[in-house]
């Protein structure tokens, strides 16, 4: 049987349960808690003190968001070298596309700050993915199959 691979993953790494794998699935669920707790409490306080942030009160969701996604996606494709940074792209060129079709779509609101907020995320995303992958030792967990 011929081995499938494409520029996310391949058939090796959906088949291995390692402890990158695992960590990016625990980091999901950070970046998702931390995302909720900005929207219910960072988010109203900032509005209600009137309190300039340089807009990540307002780009809280998509800074956060976008971590979720890729970290999300990382732990269930286990993307492996560079496949990573190619979903990494795809996933936030995606989000900024999809802001930039706001105005054309019913009830969508085109903002600059989700931009930054969602290329803020990525950055971030990328830089602790390419720490982990250095000095965070992998190792094999689980492997399905043969």
């Amino acid at each position: 049987m011929k081995k499938t691979s494409n520029i996310f993953t391949d058939e090796q790494a959906l088949k291995t349960i390692d402890f990158h794998r695992v960590l990016y699935m625990l980091l999901a669920v950070v970046f998702f808690l931390i995302t909720e707790i900005g929207r219910q409490v960072y988010r109203p306080y900032i509005y209600s003190n009137d309190i300039a942030d340089f807009g990540l009160a307002d780009s809280i969701g998509n800074l956060g968001g976008i971590a979720v996604q890729i970290f999300f996606s990382l732990a269930i494709l286990n993307s492996p070298g560079k496949k990573a940074i190619n979903l990494i792209l795809f996933l936030a060129g995606g989000y900024v596309l999809y802001e930039i079709l706001q105005p054309y779509l019913p009830k969508g609101v085109f903002d600059w700050l989700d931009i930054y907020g969602t290329l803020l995320g990525g950055i971030l995303s990328l830089i602790i993915i390419l720490f982990i992958r250095k000095f965070i030792p992998n190792k094999v967990l689980f492997q399905f199959g043969s």
